[in-house]
């Protein structure tokens, strides 16, 4: 794998990439989804840059201006300036992502679409740096940071910072599908799954039992019918570019001390809930097949996923040794719980923050971003070590002024305007986005759970589901409350 990755960084890298050998390297294994594997890549301490500085600067890599949809044209120059302007950018240190195996057209067409979203992303400074794209892999800026936590989503500054993201995803012009299909596709896929893993599990514990047979009352498909129509018969909602898994483990903060310690005495490197890339596969390159211990079609993943074999929702805490002895794992989606967590104390600063893992991203209803996220702030998949590995709050839901909080930060970024303020009208048309979509959020995550049980994850895949499809049946009795659907409507 040295050697590997040696040859990819100095085929698409400049400078002293060029001239370094794979001994010199540092190479370090970063604990990844089930299908990518993730390296971290650096020059030798004693090699200088023969470009500008590689450091990361908070305008370069978190911006706090608003986006500019169409990218600037460079101006004429020599070539010193053209090196002198980064176009030819020499990073110390990079994230080298090998895919894993790529099988079907549905698999083929999210993995481009991922693929043009992560160089859209980087071009905008919206996202890593994407350095190169390699049959089998791309190489990424890697950037020291921190997955939030989940008591950290309602900090009043982190939120607003949250919306201000999503506000620039949302603007994004994407040269993809603009029609909301995405959400109707992945749940009709699962629900196939769903219907044949329900019918044949065998539940090995009373608990899997107790929730499995709760699990096949439910008409799932007549469920998502109804919402479906639902939702249609309601025009107003909007479609936009969207994240569609916008949890904590998907939002980078970058904390100065804490990773600037970590780096420092070369430890482990931090994780990052698989990047932008958790299930989006490729061919593994034929230089790298040889190493059958990390074939991720030797472990056993194949097992009906839908979507592709990934954890979503916590640390993979990946056992496998070291290639050769000669990299380091590493096992923490946070850096190893030790960092502090932001409070309004923080110097006064607005938190950097940064939006990753685009793997679910496509056009789709503004109101489950926001509803998707709200309920985020319920689930603590991190501090659980026993089953079923998740904490659920419901009272954690955002208040009305938190959620008014959360949208009018949104709204301000949208129309580029700090003194925007919406109308009564428009707070209680997107509240009805999100009382709509919370009912998506509930379903889809419900069946993603179901269709994942066989995967070897310590994770109370059952429990989840069981928790989620309650969560659903609670939201819908609330908006056929609130928006006065009768039985007589509901009945199919």
């Amino acid at each position: 794998m040295r050697d590997l990755a040696a040859r990819i960084c100095r085929d698409y890298l400049t400078g002293a990439w060029k001239t370094v050998s794979a001994d010199e390297i540092k190479l370090k294994r970063i604990s990844g989804g089930l299908s990518n594997y993730l390296y971290y890549v650096s020059l030798p301490d004693s090699t200088r840059n023969s470009s500008r500085s590689s450091s990361i600067s908070a305008s370069s890599t978190i911006p706090t201006e608003p986006i500019n949809l169409i990218p600037k044209r460079p101006r004429k120059g020599s070539a010193d300036d053209f090196l002198r302007n980064g176009n030819l950018y020499e990073p110390r240190e990079v994230l080298l992502r090998i895919y894993g195996h790529t099988h079907g057209e549905q698999a083929l067409e999210t993995m481009l679409t991922e693929t043009v979203v992560f160089a859209l992303l980087s071009e905008r400074k919206l996202g890593p740096k994407l350095h190169g794209i390699f049959p089998g892999g791309r190489i990424e800026q890697y950037i020291p940071a921190r997955a939030l936590r989940t008591p950290e989503l309602s900090n009043p500054r982190i939120s607003a910072r949250i919306a201000e993201k999503t506000a620039e995803i949302h603007s994004l012009n994407i040269p993809v599908s603009k029609e909301p299909d995405w959400l109707w596709s992945t749940m009709d896929r699962w629900l196939k799954t769903a219907d044949s893993v329900l019918c044949k599990f065998q539940p090995t514990s009373p608990d899997e039992a107790e929730q499995l047979e709760k699990l096949r009352k439910i008409n799932f498909r007549a469920e998502m019918n109804w919402f479906q129509r639902i939702v249609r018969e309601s025009p107003e909602f909007p479609v936009v570019f969207s994240h569609n898994d916008l949890q904590e483990g998907n939002i980078l903060f970058k904390d100065y001390e804490s990773v600037d310690r970590r780096i420092s005495d070369d430890t482990d490197m931090p994780h990052f809930s698989d990047g932008l890339n958790a299930n989006f596969q490729s061919i593994l390159l034929s230089a790298a097949q040889g190493d059958s211990a990390h074939d991720p079609t030797t472990r056993g993943e194949d097992n009906g996923n839908a979507m592709g074999q990934m954890s979503r929702k916590r640390s993979l805490n990946d056992n496998e040794d070291s290639i050769g002895g000669e990299l380091d794992n590493t096992r923490d989606s946070v850096l190893s719980g030790n960092s502090q967590m932001f409070s309004d104390s923080n110097d006064g600063c607005d938190p950097e923050l940064m939006i990753i893992d685009f793997e679910y991203c496509s056009y789709n209803y503004r109101g489950f971003d926001f509803a998707n996220h709200f309920i985020e702030w319920t689930f603590d998949y991190i501090s659980n070590e026993n089953y079923p590995f998740y904490v659920h709050k419901p009272e954690q839901f955002p208040n009305q002024e938190q959620r008014e909080h959360f949208i009018s930060a949104y709204l301000r970024r949208i129309h580029n305007d700090d003194e925007y303020k919406a109308s009564d009208e428009e707070m209680r048309e997107i509240q009805k986005e999100i009382d709509c979509f919370t009912m998506a959020s509930h379903l889809f995550w419900a069946l993603w759970s179901i269709v994942n049980v066989y995967q070897e994850i310590e994770f109370g895949y059952w429990h989840y589901a069981s928790c989620r499809i309650d969560e659903y049946f609670r939201a819908k009795r609330t908006y056929q409350t609130l928006y006065r659907y009768t039985n007589d409507q509901d009945r199919e």
